[in-house]
């Protein structure tokens, strides 16, 4: 039992909240007061309330219901819902459970019955043990809550209430729950808090040493229906306009070396083959071998980590192109990088890219009859022009069309017109605005017509940095073309950068007006920014060293300590030595904590005084003061009076007096010889 916390005291067994028991209950089962269930109603509702923001409204407002109803039960003194009225209620919710999520498993099933269940009970506690049952689930909800999101905010605020949880466990076992009294409420929490502490250390080493798991947490099945941000599956007018305006961070990238230049950092994502006259589709996957990549004109290699956020697809983003992948991925015959699963929660990745290079030398007929794919009646100016560079060599219609975008007094916007059916001719012809999507689907659309096999490629490009990172966002969103040219494969043309160059040198802000950026890229260095990277850095660290700790990574530690087995003695010796010096430690301090109280000076001379006087036949008397034992030793002691009486008037100056006279103390007791 830690100090300051006293032994637990009986709680009346009569009354909940002042309520007599009822039958069923047994009179020896101590009830909860007032101020205990206002206690655990606050923490199960701090507990739960992040999870309101994904629960139906519905639930919401049945959870609050319940809460409230507890609440009022409890202040005005009534009795709790019979068991015949509160069965159908629950029932009646997990039924609005199963119809809203057609399922009681899974994140969002699991947790809505789970949440439902928790405020369900709270109608039928009125004795501790009910609300110890609740407190354990207290520290479930704070598991649950990391099945949605992993921010080091979230786990700050969940250390926080694990602290409050746990000082309600205190409490019960101590102080008999919160009472009212604040220091005794103070106290808890500061033992609860001393508990954490101490263990930090053991989580470590679990952390560390624990094999980590692969996939989904816990191997839970995914809802089909979770929120999906960032690119989409094709790209229509508008979709990357409108991503332009989101500064949500879409991943963040660590360079092993020096970055490569702004123009140069396209992140590769979905390819855009098929087109309809309104959108661009990704083609049906295919099942052949991946294309070799090969460096190009002496272009370097560049290494780099990526962690990405969760987007609920299965492509993953890449400095275009990669030369060396990750463990469970692959690269797609249209140059796509992809993972065996959709990414539904933070993924951190290494690779190696190359910004020059030459790829897919060699392609299939039918993927290159797909790539000059037009539909019928759309376009029929643009059509007129691509079809005069047909005469041209396959380079030189690339260069031509360039230039004529160059020369139509084109306008990069985020906020471009609705263009009609033939939306190109609309675009190249007339309203002459329009945003990246708009861009490289023209462009993509003349070129096919000029009979130059051609697709659209999305993804980002640009970044901010951070130091000693770059933060790629939403709003960085980018589409390009790639061409097919005989003997050198796939070509990256960008025709953005033939109209709006700052966007790609410089980045998004230096090609369209301030007003119409998102909100964090209109700021320009002032203290809301620099506040905001500080944090973005904490959360990158939290992303990094917590979040994207995986198995890899465990792996590549494990090694460098010699483990290259977790069934291997080697393993087995880091981790039982790490919890033998854990539990040393920790043992040392509680000894620390318990050794006796060293004697100061002063006493341990005044002492040494009293054993010379015991030796003299004169011994102190139980709760003798040193005035009154000095009085009788110098009655004793005639002859030593003048020295018993320096000795003693040395000691009550220093203990007593303020004055430093602890060398003359010692003087006069080592002096003195009865």
């Amino acid at each position: 039992m830690a100090s300051g916390i006293p032994a637990t005291a009986k709680a009346p067994a009569a009354s909940v909240s002042g309520v007599p028991a009822v039958s069923g209950v047994p009179a020896t089962t101590p009830q909860l007061d007032r101020n205990q269930l206002f206690a655990l109603l606050a923490v199960l509702a701090g507990l739960l309330a992040p999870h309101l923001m994904r629960l139906p409204l519905w639930l919401g407002g049945a959870l609050a219901l319940l809460f409230g109803w507890r609440l009022w039960l409890a202040r005005g003194q009534r009795r709790l819902p019979p068991k015949w009225l509160l069965l159908p209620i629950t029932f009646g919710l997990a039924a609005g459970v199963l119809f809203e999520y057609r399922t009681l498993l899974g994140r969002g099933g699991g947790v809505a019955l789970l949440a439902l269940l928790v405020g369900a009970k709270l109608l039928e506690t009125r004795s501790r043990r009910d609300a110890l049952m609740l407190v354990n689930l207290g520290y479930f909800l704070v598991v649950t809550n990391f099945l949605f999101d992993q921010t080091v905010a979230l786990a700050i605020y969940l250390f926080a209430m694990v602290a409050l949880v746990t000082a309600l466990l205190v409490g019960w076992n101590t102080l008999g729950g919160w009472t009212g009294r604040w220091r005794a409420a103070l106290a808890q929490l500061r033992f609860a808090g001393v508990l954490m502490l101490q263990a930090l250390p053991l989580m470590a080493l679990l952390f560390v040493f624990f094999p980590r798991i692969e996939g989904p947490l816990w191997r839970l099945p995914q809802d089909r229906a979770a929120a999906r941000s960032g690119l989409a599956d094709s790209m229509s007018p508008g979709s990357f306009s409108n991503m332009s305006k989101n500064d949500e961070v879409a991943f963040r990238v660590e360079f092993d070396g020096d970055r490569p230049e702004q123009s140069l950092l396209y992140w590769r994502g979905p390819v855009f083959d098929d087109y309809d006259g309104v959108s661009w589709t990704q083609a049906p996957p295919g099942g052949g071998p991946s294309p070799r990549v090969e460096r190009a004109g002496g272009g370097a290699s560049v290494r780099y980590s990526i962690m990405l956020e969760p987007h609920q697809r299965p492509w993953l983003l890449a400095l275009d192109l990669p030369l060396a992948l990750p463990p469970e991925t692959r690269l797609t015959e249209r140059l796509q990088l992809i993972g065996r699963r959709v990414v539904d929660k933070r993924l951190r990745l290494e690779l190696e890219s190359t910004t020059a290079y030459r790829a897919a030398r060699q392609e299939e007929p039918e993927r290159l009859e797909r790539a000059l794919a037009l539909p019928d009646g759309f376009n029929p100016r643009a059509r007129a022009v691509a079809e005069r560079w047909r005469t041209l060599a396959p380079a030189a219609r690339i260069d031509e069309a360039l230039r004529f975008f160059g020369r139509q007094g084109l306008q990069y916007t985020l906020a471009p017109p609705l263009y009609g059916r033939d939306a190109v001719d609309d675009f190249v012809f007339d309203g002459r605005q329009g945003f990246c999507e708009h861009f490289a689907g023209a462009f993509v659309f003349m070129l096919r017509a000029a009979g130059l096999p051609a697709r659209v490629v999305g993804g980002y490009q640009g970044g901010e940095d951070n130091g000693g990172y770059l933060i790629v966002r939403q709003a960085d969103a980018h589409a390009w073309a790639e061409v097919w040219l005989e003997g050198e494969g796939w070509r990256r043309v960008d025709p953005t950068f033939a109209v709006a160059p700052g966007r790609i040198r410089e980045g998004l802000a230096s090609a369209v007006d301030a007003g119409e950026l998102p909100y964090l890229m209109r700021l320009d260095g002032n203290l809301v920014k620099r506040v905001r990277l500080m944090l973005d850095s904490a959360v990158n660290g939290w992303n990094q060293w917590v979040i994207g700790y995986t198995p890899e990574r465990q792996r590549a530690l494990l090694r460098r300590l010699g483990i290259d087995d977790l069934a291997s003695l080697n393993f087995a010796a880091w981790f039982l030595g790490g919890l033998a010096g854990l539990v040393a430690a920790l043992a040392g301090w509680l000894l620390w904590r318990m050794r006796p109280p060293a004697r100061d000076p002063a006493r341990q001379a005044w002492d040494r005084f009293c054993a010379r006087l015991a030796r003299a036949g004169v011994e102190a008397a139980p709760a003798e003061g040193p005035s009154d034992l000095a009085r009788r030793a110098a009655a004793a002691l005639p002859h030593r009076a003048a020295q018993i009486e320096a000795v003693l008037a040395a000691y009550l100056a220093t203990r007593y007096g303020g004055v430093d006279a602890l060398a003359e103390l010692r003087r006069t007791v080592a002096a003195f010889r009865p």
